[in-house]
């Protein structure tokens, strides 16, 4: 999309992004430190694998389930209030998570209940995060906002972490948890203030179930919703098992944890740099652009396969963090052009639930296969499908005819076909 009305900060001009923007930063902080949190304060009460895995579970399970009824739910209210409010009840699940955990009274049970609250509360402020942006500015900003949060996601994404561990290392994993709590609440004083007209809903169903059946019945009209969803479906599968499972198992008797946890990080400064050669670059054929960073991305699982070295492998994960900058603007773009603002966050949670849940499928076959197979032979494996289903996806017009040309969006002007 050609975006020449803004320089890459001048969205910060506009008071309620800023608001926004500056409450989502400060939240994606807290977020990054909970992980390793609640994994330590599970292993202090109960040292199990089992046990980590009922807790991290539990959030993913609703998070799933939920995911496409709570894009109905962020299309039919205001969606600053409704990121408003699951902040709020974010924040005191963490608050009682980080009580528990602090007053050593903490069981594991207590932690599933939470974090399946946090789970579906997710579900719903998800979609209704990633339909923000085309309500808080014009156009002509839009692709600048994108690149911004891209940035500071991925700041915080190597922040986060450090600072989690030093909490828990010196402190303990319950005063990390209790910072992420402040953090969804000081997220949701900075949503006070955003003030936003509200949007058209005069196409709105009678239940939120029926929203949602109009955003499907919407999504399928389009033609180029769920076959695109479906790619990532496949490639969110081979990324989480093959990189996220599969790559430490290869790290630990290549170059070990401190290897992997530094060319893991170059992956955040991809992100980062991309941003600023992205902010120069015209799109115009999104999809294209979509599939070939799917297939970057899946760049370092050629390294993995073959030879692992430090340097090399950082160098990879710096290219699959441009890749996936340059993925994340296509689609926002894409979808903020094509997609009235009504449907916006329904399409979104159609796309997050794909992605969401394909995880589980590629952490639970990668074991089997790396069996049967070998570790080495499995990335590759992975790699070569990655190419083939981008292949396969740039042969459908439906997805390759699909163009940026910085329209605004349409507007829903009739009732949505229920089919």
């Amino acid at each position: 999309m050609g975006t020449t009305g803004g320089t890459r900060l001048s969205p910060l001009a506009t008071p309620n992004f800023r608001y926004f923007f500056v409450g989502q930063v400060v939240n994606r902080l807290g977020s990054s430190m909970a992980g390793l949190a609640l994994a330590f304060a599970v292993l202090d009460i109960d040292d199990s694998a089992s046990a980590l895995g009922w807790v991290v579970a539990a959030s993913s399970i609703p998070m799933v389930v939920f995911m496409l009824l709570g894009g109905a739910i962020a299309d039919r209210l205001p969606r600053a209030v409704v990121l408003r409010g699951c902040n709020l009840v974010q924040g005191v699940a963490q608050s009682l998570t980080a009580f528990l955990v602090i007053s050593g009274h903490a069981e594991i049970w207590h932690l599933v209940v939470l974090q399946a609250v946090a789970g579906t509360v997710f579900a719903v402020s998800y979609p209704a995060f990633l339909g923000m942006v085309p309500i808080l500015l014009p156009v002509e900003e839009r692709k600048a906002a994108f690149l911004l949060i891209g940035q500071a996601t991925s700041l915080v994404g190597i922040l986060g972490p450090a600072l989690s561990g030093l909490l828990v290392a010196t402190i303990g994993p319950g005063w990390a948890l209790a910072v992420d709590a402040t953090t969804y609440l000081v997220a949701a004083s900075m949503l006070v203030l955003v003030r936003l007209p509200p949007g058209d809903r005069s196409q709105a169903r009678a239940s939120v179930i029926g929203d949602f059946a109009a955003g499907w019945a919407f999504a399928r009209q389009l033609g180029w919703v769920i076959p695109g969803a479906s790619c990532a479906l496949v490639f969110n599968a081979l990324v989480s098992g093959g990189i996220n499972v599969l790559g430490p198992v290869i790290a630990d008797d290549t170059i070990g944890s401190e290897g992997w946890g530094l060319a893991g990080s170059a992956q955040a400064v991809g992100v980062f740099v991309a941003a600023f050669f992205l902010a120069k670059v015209t799109l115009t054929r999104p999809m294209k652009a979509i599939m070939a960073s799917f297939v970057v991305w899946c760049v370092p699982m050629l390294v993995l396969g073959t030879h692992v070295s430090v340097w090399l492998l950082a160098a990879s994960f710096a290219v699959a963090g441009a890749a996936l900058s340059l993925l994340d603007l296509s689609w926002n773009l894409l979808v903020q052009e094509k997609v009235p603002e009504a449907m916006l966050s329904r399409i979104m949670a159609i796309d997050g639930f794909f992605s969401f849940v394909a995880m589980p499928i590629g952490q639970v076959a990668v074991g089997p296969l790396a069996g049967a197979f070998g570790a080495s032979r499995v990335e590759i494996g992975f790699f070569v499908v990655a190419v083939l289903v981008a292949g396969f996806a740039m042969t459908r017009r439906v997805l390759t005819d699909l163009t940026l040309t910085g329209a605004p969006p349409p507007e829903l002007a009739s009732r949505t076909p229920s089919r």
